[in-house]
C-alpha cells in the first residue's frame, strides 16, 4: 500500500512540473516563428497582395472569430497596423503589394491589446515596410 501511494505521488509531482523547453508550434517551428512572417517568405507564394498570400501560407491570420460580444454582433476579425497607425481590417491587405512588405508580424488579443490598445478582440496584423 506504501509503495502505491508513492508511486502515485511520483507521477502527479512529475505531471505537475512543467518542461523547460521552447514552445513549438504545428509545423515544427517555434510560436514565435507562426507569428512573423519575412517579405521573402511571402515573395515564395507567388502572389501580387499581400491578402492572397496570407491566404497560402498563414491562413489562420485570417479567420474571423465569431460575434465580438453579445451587443455587437459584427465580427471579430484582426485589424490591420502599419507605423504604429491603424490602416483598417483585413481588406486593407488586398491592397498592399508583396514587394513593398519586409516582414508582417501578428500580434495575437492580449499582445495586441497591450502594444496597440483596446479594441483589437482577435489581434493584429502588423505590417513592416520595406
Amino acid at each position: 500500500m506504501k509503495i502505491r501511494a508513492l508511486v502515485l505521488f511520483a507521477v502527479a509531482t512529475a505531471a505537475a512540473v512543467p518542461s523547460t523547453g521552447c514552445a513549438t508550434a504545428p509545423g515544427g517551428g517555434t510560436s514565435a516563428d507562426r507569428n512573423r512572417l519575412s517579405g521573402e517568405e511571402l515573395a515564395a507564394t507567388n502572389s501580387q497582395m499581400v491578402y492572397e498570400a496570407l491566404e497560402l501560407v498563414r491562413p489562420e491570420w485570417l479567420r474571423g472569430r465569431g460575434p465580438v460580444s453579445l451587443t455587437d454582433a459584427s465580427e471579430a476579425r484582426p485589424n490591420v497596423y502599419m507605423n504604429g497607425s491603424r490602416m483598417g481590417d483585413l481588406d486593407y491587405l488586398r491592397e498592399v503589394y508583396v514587394t513593398d512588405v519586409a516582414e508582417l508580424r501578428y500580434w495575437p488579443p492580449g499582445e495586441a491589446g497591450a502594444r496597440f490598445g483596446m479594441g483589437n478582440p482577435r489581434g493584429v496584423i502588423e505590417i513592416i515596410r520595406r
